[in-house]
This record gives C-alpha cells, sequence and structure tokens, in this order.
C-alpha cells in the first residue's frame, strides 16, 4: 500500500486520529470499529492538503468526500466524488489509497 505524498501526487491526506487528540473537544470523527469494517460503497470524507498546482508551494485544504471502490487488509482504495475548489492535483473520479486514520467522517442516509 502506498499512501499519496507530495512529492508522488502533489498532495497527501491529513491524519483524522492526530487531529481528534490534538483537539479532542471540536475534532469528532467515527468510533475506530467502525472507520475499521467499511464496506465498499460508503462515503467517507478525508482532508486533503494539496498543492493549489503542481509545484507550488501554495497548500489548499480541503475536507471532501470518497466512495469506497475496495477494502484490503490495513487500508481502502476510493474514488473522490468532487473536484477540489483550491487545487488542480486532484480531480473528481480520481482514485485514492487511505486507511482508517483518516476517515473524518461517515456519510449516512437518513432512512
Amino acid at each position: 500500500m502506498i499512501l499519496p505524498t507530495y512529492e508522488k501526487d502533489h498532495y497527501q491526506l491529513d491524519n483524522g486520529e492526530e487531529l481528534n487528540k490534538e483537539y479532542p473537544d471540536s475534532f469528532w470523527i467515527p468510533e475506530k470499529e467502525v472507520r475499521e469494517s467499511l464496506k465498499v460503497g460508503n462515503l467517507v470524507k478525508l482532508i486533503f492538503s494539496m498543492e493549489e498546482t503542481i509545484g507550488s508551494d501554495e497548500i489548499s485544504v480541503e475536507r471532501m468526500w470518497v466512495e469506497i471502490t475496495a477494502e484490503y487488509p490495513n487500508y481502502y482504495e476510493g474514488k473522490l466524488d468532487n473536484d477540489p475548489g483550491g487545487s488542480d492535483c486532484v480531480i473528481c473520479g480520481q482514485l485514492v489509497t487511505f486507511q482508517s486514520s483518516h476517515v473524518i467522517d461517515i456519510y449516512e442516509e437518513n432512512t
């Protein structure tokens, strides 16, 4: 498994678990057991830190939805569900590799 990096992909994913530890009263994330038992088709929110343009020193940070397309031991693969507003380094439909620690929210349809 290879996670995205600025050097290779021009973006990286922020670790939601670390942010939750740093700001436990204001940065909520789903329970670990739930984040580790996601299935193909689930929509999850990840935090992307992206170069504004390829090679730029300027960084754009956006929370975006990703639809899980594959499950593997210790990581997931998914398809980005929208285009970012502040970067041209990722696009809607792009495949993203991530771990449960990156998941900051899970879309739940109200039924």
